[in-house]
């Protein structure tokens, strides 16, 4: 149905099906995915027969965030007149908190089936889902605090409505990751399967079972569900575009990256008194 060099979108009979393709690069979310992905939505979307949805991964990792290359691409913008990059920085969020706010609103259910790695961008668009599977050696993980960054795709306003936000608090303010036994313990996942080969057996498994029951009754069970949570988020992610235009513009980001690469303490200067 629908192929890039990011995933790979299929439908078979009423469950479709998409595949992050980049294994080799631990599945990280280059700029173009974000509106590619925003087209697959709205296609599927527009489908009638289609009655659930299916996100899985190829390779060892569901996905390790975005792409390097797009926070340096952003810094590249930043030699702009400061109010006009602002306000690009501004859409270009929005831009990314697109295709979360689809995911959310799709009149189907999404079941996210993963396994290693979902951090950062990966967990914004988990969160977005409306069940969630993992691997035994599968783990989550607010990322964005160990590279200098405030999440504003979602994870902040979604998931203390999935689990505790004591929980939360900690994911989102230390960068320590949940594994996956821990991430059932707290009802983010419904369940853990000992392989990545039982895991997407199990959420092929639960997607024919949706497909095979009243689409209008899904679609109405999936609205009241998600009615108040979504009204509550966009407030939330209006706030957070906001913000990240103000004070994406930093150095904090690159020293963190810096840092990382380079194995090395991060030096981040005090704020101003």
């Amino acid at each position: 149905m629908m192929q890039t060099d990011s995933f790979r979108l299929t439908v078979d009979d009423a469950v479709a099906e998409l595949v992050l393709t980049r294994g080799e690069q631990l599945n990280t979310l280059r700029d173009a995915f974000w509106g590619e992905l925003s087209d697959a939505l709205e296609q599927l979307d527009a489908t009638p027969s289609v009655r659930a949805l299916v996100i899985k991964a190829e390779g060892p990792h569901f996905c390790a965030g975005m792409d390097l290359d797009f926070f340096r691409a952003v810094r590249e913008k930043e030699q702009a007149e400061a109010g006009r990059y602002r306000e690009w920085l501004r859409r270009k969020i929005r831009y990314l908190q697109k295709p979360m706010d689809q995911l959310e609103a799709l009149r189907f259910p999404v079941i996210a089936a993963t396994q290693g790695a979902c951090i950062g961008a990966g967990l914004d668009l988990v969160c977005a889902a409306d069940l969630r599977l993992c691997a035994a050696d599968g783990f989550y993980g607010i990322h964005e605090i160990n590279v200098g960054i405030t999440a504003d795709l979602g994870v902040l306003q979604r998931m203390p409505t999935l689990i505790s936000p004591a929980v939360v608090d900690e994911l989102a303010l230390t960068g320590r990751r949940l594994p996956a036994e821990e991430a059932k313990a707290t009802g983010f996942i419904s369940r853990v399967e000992p392989t990545i080969e039982a895991l997407h057996a199990a959420a092929d498994d639960m997607a024919r079972r949706i497909a095979g029951l009243s689409p209008l009754a899904v679609a109405g069970t999936k609205t009241a569900l998600r009615r108040n949570r979504r009204a509550q988020v966009s407030d939330g992610l209006d706030y957070m575009t906001v913000w990240n235009a103000a004070m994406f513009v930093t150095d904090d980001v690159p020293e963190a990256i810096a840092a990382q690469q380079g194995k090395r303490a991060t030096r981040f200067e005090d704020l101003l008194a």
